[in-house]
């Protein structure tokens, strides 16, 4: 009997670091940290069917634009070919599919969409700040 107590302890213990690793860790996601993502603007729907990274394609020009100003959700594609879903209304950035962007944000506490505080265009070789399109919150 002495033996089961131990180990009830034990799992018990584990238990409860796991629990407080577990909103240690929510707490560190519910602060979240303004960085800055840089990569080119998708539409999710193209990108996700074919990997179309342009806003032309094929013979189809501005589709990127067209697919975004209907509502399709938009994704910024970095350099790794990791896609960071953007929290914002897709027919706001329909005029940037394709263009190589560096948004200023943060993360969303409750999921992994990003949420920009700042936009900027690459134009050549410089980085040129738009103003930030209108949301709902």
């Amino acid at each position: 009997m002495r033996k089961n107590s131990v180990v009830f302890f034990l799992v018990a213990a584990l238990m409860i670091s796991a629990s407080v690793l577990m909103l240690s860790a929510q707490e560190k996601k519910a602060e979240a940290q303004s960085m800055a993502i840089t990569g080119t603007l998708v539409d999710l729907a193209c990108y996700a069917k074919a990997g179309l990274t342009t806003n032309d394609h094929g013979d189809m020009k501005n589709c990127g634009s067209a697919c975004a100003s209907g509502g399709l959700p938009v994704a910024l594609l970095d350099a790794d070919k990791k896609v960071h879903f953007l929290g914002v209304p897709a027919a706001a950035y329909a005029e940037y599919v394709g263009k190589e962007l560096r948004l200023t944000g943060a993360h969303g506490k409750h999921a992994e969409v990003f949420i920009p505080e700042k936009l900027e265009v690459k134009e050549g070789d410089k980085w040129v700040q738009k103003k930030l399109p209108k949301t709902m919150m």
